[in-house]
């Protein structure tokens, strides 16, 4: 998909940008982090994602997961593979709500993977997103702005485990 290291590829489509979202996932070997309007189960929610998503789970005591959800109870609607695995693997997979504030300004999705790796769509209806590979600049950059966001979020409770 990228002729260059660092250079933006452009990626139309849902079935591009899911599969864009494998590939880079499917490269972690430490840390995924990821901003979505409503965790987009066709995106986010293919067994193949959440196969390599567990993947990276299981492969380090210091793996981390984070995902960052403008619209949880959008999320919540109908079986989320991912959510399964994240009640699966607490201490590795985290969810967390925008805030309020931050929920009207943030429609966008960010997929930052161990800070060299970034895809961004502008908003969650968008059929356009932009992909750097090896662009550490930028995914740190990105991951910093997310890290911001991620420490102001409350835990996202309709993602836990209700225990009877």
């Amino acid at each position: 998909m990228s002729d260059a290291a660092g250079i933006p590829v452009k990626l139309e489509g849902r079935v591009e940008l899911a599969s864009a979202a494998l590939a880079a996932v499917a490269t972690a070997r430490r840390e995924v982090m990821l901003l979505s309007f409503d965790f987009d189960r066709a995106l986010y929610g293919a067994e193949a994602f959440v196969d390599a998503i567990k993947a990276l789970g299981l492969s380090s005591e210091r793996a981390r997961i984070r995902v960052l959800i403008n619209q949880p109870r959008a999320a919540m609607k109908g079986a989320h593979r991912f959510v399964e695995l994240g009640r699966r693997m607490p201490s590795r997979i985290e969810f967390r709500e925008l805030n309020e504030e931050r929920q009207i300004s943030h429609r966008a999705d960010w997929l930052i993977v161990d800070e060299r790796h970034l895809i961004e769509r502008g908003s969650p209806d968008a059929l356009v997103a932009r992909q750097q590979l090896e662009a550490p600049l930028q995914a740190r950059a990105k991951a910093k702005a997310f890290m911001e966001l991620w420490e102001e979020s409350p835990d996202c409770t309709e993602f836990r485990v209700l225990g009877l």
